[in-house]
């Protein structure tokens, strides 16, 4: 699984530090680094985030310091936070980063143990075992999957079929929009008809406007109103690469 994560701050020793420490946990990818308060929201509200490591003390206009204004920014937008570890000098944020339920409050200069420490925390919160596995129920018949074993979900009409890694299909009778916000954030919609699951995209052709999938014959194809998406999915895979040539 691959947790995108945006760094606020205006401290470019600050910030190489936290990207050195997360270099050894190669699921984490930085998909942004914001320096005010605006520049977080924007990033935050596009790139949705699974972790933000946030400076109080970077400028906004609600406030001469950011301080959790960009909490309360948010809200008025979306549902779906991100989870915070805030990264700073001072220990002064801390009481307020409580209220606020932030996930983690680390000390400046950081360190890769108190790094660790939080990235633990996080996936002790978000990957509990029940949280891999879809219940798909009809008129008394309860068939249970694990999420990591979907490549693709594909809508047909009023109903979505799950393709799995092994080369079968469940059918599931939502739409695939009622899927689209449940799902862990790695799987991704690129097509009025398709989400994919990212961690299976072995190629993209942006000329034919299609992905191929590992254990998967078919090329998914990607519409031009979701080109950003599957731009954002490019650079993630590029940039968590061994090697380009």
């Amino acid at each position: 699984m691959r947790y995108p994560y945006i760094i606020v701050d205006t401290d470019r020793k600050a910030v190489e530090s936290i990207q050195i420490a997360l270099e050894e946990h190669i699921d984490y990818i930085c998909t942004g680094i914001a320096k005010n308060q605006e520049e977080a929201v924007n990033l935050i509200l596009e790139r949705k985030p699974a972790l933000v490591f946030l400076e109080p003390e970077v400028p906004g206009t609600l406030s001469p310091i950011c301080s959790y204004f960009i909490i309360d920014e948010l809200k008025k937008y979306t549902n779906e936070l991100p989870e915070f570890i805030v990264v700073t000098e001072t220990e002064k944020y801390a009481i307020e980063g409580i209220r606020n339920q932030v996930l983690d409050y680390i000390t400046k200069p950081s360190k890769k143990t108190a790094v660790r420490k939080a990235l633990m925390r996080y996936e002790n919160r978000n990957n509990s075992s029940q949280d891999r596995t879809l219940c798909f129920k009809s008129y008394g018949d309860y068939r249970f999957i694990n999420i990591d074993d979907v490549l693709y979900l594909k809508a047909d009409n009023n109903t979505t079929d799950f393709v799995m890694n092994n080369g079968n299909t469940v059918e599931a009778y939502k739409t695939l929009k009622q899927f689209q916000n449940t799902l862990p954030k790695h799987f991704v919609r690129i097509h009025n008809s398709y989400i994919i699951n990212t961690n299976y995209v072995s190629r993209i052709h942006f000329g034919k406007a299609k992905c191929a999938i590992k254990n998967s014959k078919e090329m998914i194809p990607f519409s031009r109103s979701y080109k950003t998406k599957v731009e954002e999915i490019r650079d993630n895979l590029a940039q968590n690469s061994m090697i380009q040539l």
